[in-house]
């Protein structure tokens, strides 16, 4: 079993939500991966500030727990300092409270 299948295993035995993002390997495609598995609405950009919101917010998801399983390795080599800062908004917004606790998996 690979990691990121037993990443997203373990995601789906703990969250009503999982969204996986798997070798996006630059900012927009980042970005973009993460939108979409995490279901933003069709009127957040792909940028910092709206990836910031929007996932501290996730009132269009259903009520449960929310996990995301993000492939880091790509960005992180091929961009570090977007990996960081694109790290610590989904870190920042990881939380064990409210209606959609967050929770963020990374993966190589």
């Amino acid at each position: 079993m690979t990691d990121l299948h037993a990443a997203t295993t373990r995601a789906r035995d703990r969250a009503r939500t999982v969204g996986v993002v798997a070798e996006a390997a630059d900012k927009l495609s980042t970005l973009a991966a993460i939108g979409r598995a995490l279901h933003f609405p069709g009127y957040v950009a792909p940028n910092l500030d709206a990836l910031e919101e929007s996932v501290r917010d996730l009132s269009w998801l259903p009520v449960g727990p929310v996990e995301l399983v993000w492939v880091d390795g790509p960005l992180r080599d091929a961009d570090p300092p977007t990996h960081r800062a694109i790290r610590d908004i989904l870190d920042g917004a990881s939380s064990t409270e409210g209606e959609r606790p967050f929770r963020l998996t990374c993966v190589g």
